[in-house]
């Protein structure tokens, strides 16, 4: 069944044929450790009270590299009676299980706008880190975004061997760096990987807004209606209370995890009059 469905996924996303391969005797060879990962990954999830066609769809991961890019800015402390940094905690705990999941412990990284500190998965209980992080400094996402991941995953990488998915998690509008600067990142990203051979969108991008920050969200829609960026990411309200925002969990999970590398969960689009929130089942079947 992970096999079969697997398959399926490369065969339908020409980013991944480019990686994979495009045949069945290619794809015995290429796909079989995320195949034995994705049968643990399922009945793991199963036996966590995730249905079976969710953990299957969540099998994906097992096909990408993770890197997570987390803004530590003073706003996350001093705003909002500091709700923001409860929020993230919560946040980075179930999706960092997940990404365990897919790929091992070891396989997805975590870095933060304001310190050049690496945290792999398993370095420790992430809740007591996050408590310890001193927060502070400014919101620059386009220039750590390519200093902490995007050169050492893939500019400076001339062997990608897997896509690359990179979650931004962020609560405010960007600060200390030119206003087209992320925008430009992400071009330049997208032309080196279309010169290495592995596609434009070899590596994606998910924005999760974490908080009520007005610049934030308009920062939001003007990354979701760019008529360029759109085919390299994905943008999604997360809200402010922790609970509140997984409170459906196996429903707002896969948006958040999947929504820039998936299109059957890629969620609609943003509008000024509401964001769409990960949790708001009523929202998703407009």
């Amino acid at each position: 069944m992970i096999s079969e469905g697997l398959k399926n996924l490369v065969e339908r996303q020409e980013v991944l044929r480019k990686i994979y391969g495009d045949t069945e005797e290619k794809w015995e060879k290429s796909l079989e450790d995320s195949i034995l990962r994705g049968e643990e990954m399922v009945r793991a999830l199963v036996g966590m009270n995730c249905g079976v066609e969710v953990a299957i769809e969540l099998t994906l991961l097992t096909l990408y590299d993770v890197a997570i890019l987390i803004d530590d800015s003073s706003t996350m402390i001093l705003e909002e009676d500091g709700q923001r940094k409860d929020t993230l905690i919560g946040l980075i705990k179930e999706i960092s299980e997940i990404f365990s999941m897919a790929n091992g412990p070891d396989a997805h990284t975590m870095h933060f706008l304001n310190t050049r500190q690496v945290k792999k998965g398993t370095d420790e209980n992430w809740g007591d880190y996050l408590d310890r992080h001193k927060f502070g400094g400014v919101t620059r996402i386009g220039t750590e975004l390519k200093k902490q991941i995007l050169d050492e995953f893939v500019i400076q990488n001339s062997n990608q061997s897997k896509p690359l998915l990179v979650l931004i998690l962020t609560d405010g509008a960007i600060e200390g760096e030119r206003k087209n600067h992320l925008k430009e990142v992400i071009e330049g990203c997208a032309d080196v990987c279309e010169r290495a051979g592995n596609g434009r969108t070899a590596v994606s991008f998910q924005f999760s807004r974490i908080g009520n920050d007005p610049d934030a969200h308009k920062l939001f829609l003007e990354l979701d209606d760019d008529p360029v960026l759109g085919e390299f990411i994905d943008v999604l309200d997360i809200g402010l209370d922790p609970k509140n925002a997984l409170e459906d969990k196996w429903f707002a999970v896969p948006k958040i995890l999947l929504g820039a590398i998936s299109p059957r969960v890629r969620p609609p689009h943003l509008n000024s009059r509401a964001p769409r929130f990960a949790n708001n089942r009523q929202q998703w079947d407009e």
